[in-house]
């Protein structure tokens, strides 16, 4: 008789151990994503700026095993202008993007790595040094993680770290700015 109370805690605290595994793997960053609105204005009384992550306040992410997309509106509607459309390869490979800047087209050439649950994105651009008629390469890091709600009910956040590179005599900067679910 006290062998079938065993079956069942040995069952549930296998059971328990299987879901506990599968909690503790890659997170999946898939879904439409927005930043809590602005602050309070700037003592001068302007708006508060924000450098973000350079994805925007709201952008929507497409998470398969072996890329990441992360799809935005740039321009307003009435634009008429295709989403922008950043594709990660998360196999190590240099993924490379190209986006229209206001000084011309840009290559954006990136890797994405895991570092336990949190990905990371290394993208590297040239920047035009005009001073010496060059160009400079610049590195920014976008570290990806979910952070888990405060109380027990709720949805996870999405935890964007961003560092980028001092440009022509500047300092390296870093953001880190947490997006909720649409």
């Amino acid at each position: 008789m006290l062998k079938m109370p065993f079956l069942v805690l040995a069952l549930l605290a296998a059971g328990s151990c299987v879901t506990e595994t599968v909690a503790q793997g890659r997170p999946n960053f898939s879904g439409a994503w927005s930043a809590p609105p602005p602050g309070p204005p700037a003592q001068s009384g302007g708006p508060r700026a924000s450098l973000g992550n350079g994805w925007g306040e709201n952008f929507t992410i497409i998470h398969h095993s072996d890329t990441l997309t992360v799809e935005r509106v740039l321009y307003r509607p009435r634009d008429f202008q295709p989403r922008l459309k950043f594709r990660y390869a998360l196999d190590g490979s240099e993924s490379h993007n190209t986006i229209l800047m206001g000084r011309g087209m840009q290559v954006q050439g990136s890797t994405a790595a895991w570092e336990d649950d949190k990905l990371v994105i290394t993208m590297s651009y040239d920047v035009p040094d005009q001073s010496v008629g060059q160009t400079v390469t610049c590195e920014v890091l976008q570290t990806l993680s979910l952070q888990r709600p405060r109380q027990a009910v709720g949805e996870v956040s999405l935890v964007i770290e961003t560092t980028r590179c001092g440009v022509l005599g500047g300092i390296p900067s870093t953001t880190r700015t947490i997006y909720t679910k649409n």
